[in-house]
């Protein structure tokens, strides 16, 4: 009885994975509506040209140096930065790390379950830059230093 449980799991599990397919360049985003790190909306919507993406720590790293290397006004023009939290555990997350990000100097959407933004592109320690026209993506890059992302933004 178990193996069958197992095994319906499984299906199950393995369906709901097939279900979020990962965005590519021609895809339009829908609009995405997160808090940020103060609880105040933030959008992604079609006045944004460059979205910048982390899913793990290394990456929100390289964008947090790309940002304190680049004055503001030197940064793209509707840029929305993002990241995905939900790894974090809810506590770590309540109590430590965002009391610590709201001592950036930029607004970060927090995506705290990952369901927003499960279909954006990541690789494991490095930063996603989409650059972006009414929504639709132009293209998609990846930066493991905040150099490379600066080039590229």
């Amino acid at each position: 009885m178990q193996y069958i449980i197992l095994i319906i799991s499984l299906i199950f599990s393995s369906v709901a994975i097939a279900q979020t397919p990962i965005f590519k360049v021609g895809d339009t985003l829908v609009p995405i509506s997160l808090q940020d790190q103060f609880d105040k909306p933030l959008q992604v919507s079609a006045e944004t040209k460059v979205l910048l993406f982390s899913r793990d720590m290394d990456g929100g790293e390289i964008i947090q140096a790309a940002f304190a290397d680049t004055p503001e006004e030197q940064r793209p023009a509707h840029l929305a930065y993002v990241a995905d939290i939900s790894g974090m555990p809810s506590l770590i997350a309540r109590f430590i790390a965002v009391p610590k990000m709201q001592d950036y100097p930029f607004l970060l959407g927090l995506d705290r379950e990952g369901e927003m933004t499960a279909a954006i592109p990541a690789v494991k320690g490095q930063a996603t830059i989409i650059k972006l026209t009414d929504l639709k993506i132009q293209s998609i890059e990846f930066a493991q230093d905040a150099k490379t992302l600066i080039s590229q933004w």
